[in-house]
């Protein structure tokens, strides 16, 4: 289903160049109960906006989303920017932490060289549909000469993923019909001293090890962490890898180290995981969360712990990822799946189970060894 309206609307003000006739506006719009929203796939045809309207100068995109969220964005993005160099592009962000929103992709868009300026504004969410998300405070901080795009896209069964609804809706190109594009991530020429400094202190741990794992284990979109993550640590650090985690742990380690987010942006983060991959062996281990995307832009392996069934966890997927779960996923690759049987986890409620610590460690191990044969 079409929006009625045209791209370039405002709240309050038609389209100049519209000859048709189109429906009020209503300001409430983000409160409406519209099951049949939940279904509807925006689409925009920037091109006609472009030759409907000769004096736009920029686009201004609108973010409501996680930084997992984002980073499935970034490949449209930088295509986008290739196709319409002329134009700047400003960003803007929800500064509401809720379940759809992390403020966190702000800083994320500031090293995006594709953005100009980044801006926040007062949003917040429809309970239970998320693309009614109510942005109106932003256009405070677009210009009259921008073009208004919120960054919408399609999660469902028969989208084959998320990066290819979200080309569609900006309707560009797909860059391969073979691969999906990964995440794209921008760091700086140098790290930062924290990075730097952290990169040392690890690398000289990482050196007397095997191995690098780094864990995310708990899941703000779900709201769920993972309960045997101590014994995971230990049983890791019995087979002498370097541990890193970005989840709080009792655990007290030589060769156990918990990053500590408050020192790094999430960008820092990535880059410190990016200097470690290439210089020794490192895995990733991580629930169904922001981890997954960072995994594929990092090209790290990762043993993605699937915690609940959804059907539509095609549209999230990589080749780096190898998937634990009790659902046979009939979109992904079977050799891309591990798994369980009822004796391999808990009930943690009616919806999510809980792996037990040893099944995901004989699961890291299992992967380990595919990785290890195809490298043969």
């Amino acid at each position: 289903m079409h929006s009625p309206y045209c791209v370039w609307y405002s709240f309050d003000k038609p389209c100049p160049n519209c000859k048709k006739e189109y429906l009020p506006i209503d300001k409430d719009w983000h409160k409406l109960p519209r099951p049949l929203y939940l279904h509807e796939h925006v689409f925009y045809n920037i091109d006609n906006a472009l030759s409907a309207n000769k004096n736009v100068k920029g686009l201004a995109l609108i973010f409501f989303m996680g930084i997992g969220d984002y980073l499935y964005t970034t490949p449209m993005l930088a295509a986008l920017k290739e196709k319409y160099p002329q134009l700047k592009f400003y960003g803007y962000v929800s500064k509401n932490i809720d379940r759809n929103n992390s403020p966190i992709v702000g800083t994320m868009l500031q090293t995006n060289p594709a953005f100009e300026k980044v801006f926040y504004f007062d949003g917040y969410r429809n309970p239970f549909i998320w693309k009614n998300y109510n942005y109106e405070d932003a256009f405070k901080d677009i210009p009259e000469d921008f073009l208004v795009l919120p960054v919408y896209y399609e999660y469902d069964v028969k989208v084959a993923h998320r990066v290819n609804s979200l080309f569609k809706t900006f309707q560009l190109a797909m860059p391969s019909k073979k691969e999906t594009p990964r995440p794209v991530f921008y760091f700086s020429a140098e790290p930062s001293e924290e990075v730097r400094k952290t990169f040392e202190e690890i690398s000289k741990l990482a050196k007397k090890r095997k191995g690098i794992v780094f864990l995310q284990l708990d899941s703000r979109g779900s709201a769920y962490t993972y309960p045997y993550q101590d014994d995971l640590i230990r049983r890791l650090l019995r087979d002498e890898y370097l541990v890193l985690s970005v989840t709080k742990s009792a655990v007290v380690d030589e060769y156990f180290k918990i990053i500590d987010i408050k020192k790094f942006s999430f960008n820092e983060s990535c880059h410190l995981l990016s200097l470690l991959s290439k210089e020794y062996k490192t895995y990733i281990i991580a629930l169904n969360s922001v981890f997954w995307a960072a995994s594929a832009g990092l090209d790290i392996p990762n043993l993605g712990l699937q915690h609940w069934v959804d059907k539509k966890v095609h549209n999230l997927w990589y080749p780096n990822i190898t998937v634990v779960t009790d659902y046979i996923y009939k979109k992904l690759p079977k050799n891309k799946m591990i798994m369980a049987c009822e004796g391999d986890y808990l009930r943690h409620n009616k919806k999510i189970i809980d792996y037990k610590s040893e099944f995901v460690y004989k699961c890291f191990n299992k992967m380990l060894e595919k990785l290890e044969g195809k490298h043969a």
